[in-house]
């Protein structure tokens, strides 16, 4: 898979990219929202592992580049259990690339990618895009209701960190009319 605009490029991850991964996961600044303040203490043969079982046809493990520098990760995966849905994850790992609405410009090009590719259509129809985030990441949190996501559920106390603290989870979901109706109002 490869999505272009602009300078911005998503493309699927492949075994090249397993030592920027491999650093990125290892690093609890950029893992600590995922719960992991101490990083995941991944070999590099376990992230190539990880790249390697991503190439199934359900989960795509993505690297999102900006002017051909590897910025940050996306992956999709498609629920089989819940026909329609695909729950999807995001993080832009290089510091110097947040804030600077490059989260918000991958996510609008992933959306129309899952909701409009013809060919993903035919074989896995999506109706609803889904994710979660920590209560406490606020960014995030920001660039998913702009890009019309709504807050399906808040839980308190679902998961501990590697710390042994106690954290939150909000749910979100968008759909398609979610989506359209979001880029319609904002056209008039």
């Amino acid at each position: 898979m490869i999505l272009k605009e602009g300078s911005c490029v998503i493309r699927s991850a492949t075994i090249k990219d397993a030592m920027i991964l491999n650093q990125w996961w290892n690093d609890g600044k950029v893992m600590e929202h995922a719960g992991f303040p101490n990083g995941l203490g991944q070999s590099l043969q376990d992230t190539i592992d990880e790249i390697e079982r991503n190439k199934e046809k359900v989960s795509e493990l993505c690297i999102l580049e900006i002017d051909g520098i590897k910025v940050g990760e996306l992956s999709f995966r498609f629920q089989k259990e819940q026909e329609g849905k695909v729950e999807i994850g995001i993080k832009i790992c290089d510091a110097d690339y947040q804030e600077q609405g490059y989260g918000t410009k991958f996510l609008s090009m992933l959306i129309q990618y899952l909701f409009w590719k013809e060919a993903l259509q035919k074989e896995f129809f999506v109706k609803e895009i889904v994710l979660n985030t920590n209560p406490k990441n606020k960014r995030a949190r920001h660039v998913y209701e702009k890009l019309g996501f709504r807050c399906l559920s808040v839980t308190e106390k679902s998961w501990q960190d590697q710390l042994g603290r106690w954290q939150g989870s909000v749910e979100y979901g968008l759909t398609r009319e979610g989506y359209e109706n979001r880029k319609d109002s904002r056209n008039k």
